[in-house]
């Protein structure tokens, strides 16, 4: 479930939140360039992916660039076709008609490509479904109730009879899924699980991809999460679970920065925890934390304080500080919002 929700929190001010105008923008383009956030996830991967895929399908030339590195857990996806890199942003933006920009609306989480993408907002369209966005784009369609951008494209797929063939059904299949938590997370919802079927009887197979993403780690990835557990501090009466991995934690794991998707959730199986936070240092001294909530505690509300956003049972941020300084700001906040919640 996004580990990625990092952007300034505030509505989008100007654009049309709108399906209507993004399914007409899609309709209209002949050259389309879909891209997603940096760090990136199942969802934004997998519905990045999907929607080239019907696009070609559906005659579009259509290409797929990624502004930072594919996580090795997701790279299947992507054999034997690969996205372009970040630094042909501009050449491949100037000539699409339409720049479609998925599962984020959060300036920070475009860069590399953010100073590139202001000067080409007309063109931009946003589709995401997070409660943090900047004004990035013309036509945004956001669906905060949606479980995953790959259940709103899903629909919307659907609705303009664009072809979803085996492998964009698999590429949405783990769109949803990953930011549901192969459908237990309590966002897993009956839309979503509609979107599930539909994936299937499209040539989607649940077992094969969660077998590829989920029991395919390196055992450095395993080591690293040996680390973080080894580092568990328990606050708030046990409520709040405190995880951090630090730069000699990687070096002596040999594991990579992007192997650290969904180690933020293991604490939550201990039964008393309702928040956890974890704290993983960053080449350039800064702290990427990421949040995670059970039922009682809105994340989002908490990195907002600090500059970041998600949604309100998954959300991050990034603090300037060192792993000692940002931890004790996120237990005090935590254990404040803790605090205004019943035991």
């Amino acid at each position: 479930m996004c580990a990625n929700c990092a952007g300034k929190s505030g509505a989008a001010r100007q654009g049309s939140s709108d399906r209507a105008a993004v399914a007409e923008a899609l309709s209209r383009c002949s050259r389309l360039l879909v891209t997603t956030h940096a760090r990136p996830d199942g969802d934004g991967l997998g519905s990045m992916l999907a929607l080239h895929l019907a696009a070609a399908g559906a005659g579009k030339d259509s290409t797929m660039l990624v502004p930072d590195a594919i996580p090795l857990r997701y790279a299947f996806l992507f054999e034997p076709q690969q996205p372009a890199p970040a630094e042909r942003f501009v050449e491949l933006a100037d000539r699409a008609d339409l720049v479609v920009v998925v599962d984020t609306c959060a300036a920070a989480q475009l860069e590399p490509i953010a100073q590139h993408v202001q000067p080409r907002r007309d063109k931009l369209v946003v589709i995401d479904h997070h409660i943090t966005a900047d004004d990035v784009a013309a036509t945004v369609w956001r669906d905060e109730s949606a479980a995953a951008v790959g259940v709103m494209l899903a629909e919307l797929l659907e609705e303009m009879s664009w072809p979803i063939g085996p492998a964009a059904a698999e590429a949405l299949m783990t769109a949803v899924c990953t930011d549901t938590g192969w459908l237990h997370y309590p966002n897993t919802d009956a839309r979503a699980l509609a979107a599930v079927g539909k994936l299937i009887q499209a040539g989607a197979r649940p077992d094969v991809l969660y077998a590829r993403i989920y029991q395919g780690d390196r055992p450095q990835r395993f080591r690293l999460l040996a680390a973080a557990m080894s580092s568990l501090e328990l606050h708030a009466d046990g409520r709040l679970a405190v995880i951090t991995l630090t730069g000699e934690d990687f070096a002596r794991t040999g594991a990579r920065p992007d192997e650290t998707e969904d180690i933020v959730n293991e604490p939550m199986r201990i039964g008393t925890v309702e928040v956890c936070g974890l704290l993983v240092a960053q080449a350039d001294g800064v702290t990427r934390v990421s949040l995670r909530s059970r039922r009682q505690v809105d994340v989002a509300a908490i990195a907002g304080r600090f500059g970041g956003g998600g949604h309100a049972r998954a959300a991050g941020y990034r603090d300037k500080d060192a792993i000692p300084g940002a931890a004790r700001r996120l237990i005090a906040a935590c254990t404040q919002a803790l605090s205004r919640t019943q035991g």
